[in-house]
């Protein structure tokens, strides 16, 4: 357990629970594994980092078990569900996610046919992960090895490298201007 910080912000586990619409039970889980910041008062209250609870938590596959079977290219994969979620997704992507096992193939014809249930899931995983990272998806792993949204086990310290990063191509970008 961390000691509180000044600069971050800590909210109480059952507040960050309600907010995000994750059970309490599973942020405790990310606290005990290390991947979500968190500090105990002396009363026993456990707080957790506000900005660690990364929205992708609360998304869950049974959410999209009303399109379970129904099939989808790649290709129109990425138009549906970029437009739906105003973030390009490429088909690479999708058919990357079908290669790890994230998404089902139900077909591999002319034309891979993919579970549109799975596809909307990964999609909206994405689209989460997108706006938490500001679109910085350079290095951004989007899931863990069982197919659930991957969290990192040291946050503070993925956000200090995600800023020299950010710094870094601010930094080429001018260099590129000027010449």
């Amino acid at each position: 357990m961390a000691t509180l910080r000044s600069s971050t912000t800590y909210i109480p586990l059952k507040q960050a629970a309600e907010r995000y619409g994750v059970p309490e039970k599973t942020l405790l889980e990310r606290v005990n594994s290390g991947s979500i910041a968190a500090a105990q008062l002396p009363n026993g209250e456990l707080l957790v980092a506000e900005s660690n609870v990364d929205p992708s938590l609360n998304i869950k596959r049974e959410n999209f078990e009303h399109l379970r079977g129904q099939a989808i290219s790649a290709s129109e994969a990425s138009r549906r569900y970029s437009e739906l979620l105003g973030t390009t997704i490429y088909p690479s992507r999708f058919s990357e996610w079908a290669k790890a096992g994230f998404i089902k193939v139900l077909d591999r014809g002319w034309k891979i046919s993919l579970d549109e249930a799975d596809v909307a899931y990964c999609a909206t995983v994405y689209k989460a992960k997108y706006d938490f990272y500001g679109g910085q998806m350079i290095g951004v792993p989007i899931f863990d090895q069982d197919g659930n949204p991957y969290q990192p086990k040291h946050p503070e310290l993925a956000a200090y490298k995600r800023a020299i990063r950010k710094k870094q191509r601010q930094r080429r970008k001018v260099d590129n201007e000027t010449g």
